[in-house]
């Protein structure tokens, strides 16, 4: 089964908000939040169809609707890996808006098993490892402890992915993500230069942030 790529939306690093706890419908939640498991028969091609119309809610940035249909792929097919992958990339959203930690926690986890699901696909590793940077960079922030494991499982995922598809835009752009973060600013800028040679659109306020450090560091 060919699998439709889709990747986090590129943003600036994380604000270190108090948590919020959102309500929302358990429909809204992945895997229905665990308190709802239908008893409906196996249907991978329904399964497919709910994933696709996911990804096109995604694209339009209607992220509650997108994990309605995430839900509805989860349900029809245990095991489809695109309603992981859709589940971890809006989480990771969700953990720009409210209670990063838990967020981004629950991110890492759909997306590890959508990768135990895809065996080794770089695009998904680089989603993976935007999380694991955007973890690390929180409690960095916050003056936690264990940041630096996940800044280094991050590296590892974008070295690993690029090992296997080199050209791909958002690799580099989200590695200097995690390079700011790691105050490798000089670092931060060749990957960044990068990503737009190949293309990548880049969060211009990153962009000047990154300009504002590198010009510190030169004094």
């Amino acid at each position: 089964m060919k699998i439709k790529i889709r990747t986090l939306a590129i943003l600036s690093l994380i604000c270190f908000i108090q948590p919020a706890y959102a309500e929302r419908p358990i429909n809204e939640m992945p895997m229905y939040d665990g308190k709802h498991d239908p008893e409906v028969p196996e249907n991978k091609e329904v399964s497919k169809g709910a994933s696709d119309l996911g990804w096109k809610y995604y694209d339009k940035g209607d992220y509650d609707t997108a994990i309605k249909r995430f839900n509805q792929a989860w349900m029809f097919n245990r095991n489809n890996p695109e309603a992981f992958w859709g589940f971890g990339v809006i989480m990771g959203i969700r953990a720009m808006e409210e209670d990063p930690e838990k967020n981004l926690n629950e991110s890492i986890q759909y997306l590890e098993k959508a990768g135990k699901l895809l065996n080794d696909n770089p695009r998904l590793m680089v989603d993976l490892a935007y999380s694991e940077a955007m973890l690390g960079a929180f409690l960095k922030g916050n003056q936690r402890e264990d940041f630096q494991n996940h800044f280094n499982k991050a590296a590892n995922l974008f070295k690993k992915s690029e090992g296997l598809e080199k050209n791909y835009p958002l690799l580099y752009s989200n590695w200097a993500i995690l390079e700011f973060s790691e105050e490798n600013y000089a670092v931060a800028k060749e990957k960044l230069d990068t990503a737009k040679k190949l293309g990548a659109k880049i969060n211009p306020d990153f962009e000047n942030e990154l300009e504002t450090k590198l010009k510190g560091t030169r004094k």
